[in-house]
């Protein structure tokens, strides 16, 4: 898991393309013009999506994985918290290979995300995104859904 300002995003471009095209259009796209829903970034292997919700307590919430994509977590307007942890320490659940959703259970810490910043998150990293800072609250956040070679 990686939390970085998304101004000083080039730092990672040398991860691949996909990762420069993410940050690329992250950083030249007005999200608040955009409706919800998904956006192709260049081809299938990266697509943004564009959500609004309200945060929601954390009892609330679930813990998940991905295995064949890297999310690229971003808030564009509004804050919340994001639970993470490493995936041996959680229990998983059966892996559902359409969706690439690992459902898991147990517990872990949780970091606060911010218009500004990101959230790189790896299939080793479970986590819990949208819960609340005080009180729920509104948010448009994009998810990045980054694949990865096999």
């Amino acid at each position: 898991m990686v939390k970085d300002m998304l101004s000083l995003s080039d730092r990672y471009h040398g991860l691949g393309p996909r990762f420069a095209r993410a940050f690329a259009f992250a950083q030249a796209t007005d999200f608040s013009a955009l409706d919800t829903g998904t956006y192709g970034v260049g081809g299938d292997d990266v697509r943004a999506l564009v959500q609004r919700y309200a945060t929601k307590a954390p009892h609330e919430g679930r813990w998940e994985a991905h295995r064949r994509h890297i999310d690229l977590q971003m808030v564009v307007e509004g804050q919340e918290r994001i639970g993470f942890a490493p995936l041996h320490r959680l229990g998983a659940e059966p892996y559902d290979a359409e969706l690439d959703l690992l459902w898991l259970t147990g517990s872990g810490d949780q970091l606060l995300l911010q218009p500004g910043e990101f959230v790189l998150l790896w299939p080793e990293d479970g986590h819990m995104p949208g819960l609340m800072v005080d009180a729920p609250a509104p948010v448009t956040k994009v998810v990045f859904k980054i694949l990865i070679d096999n």
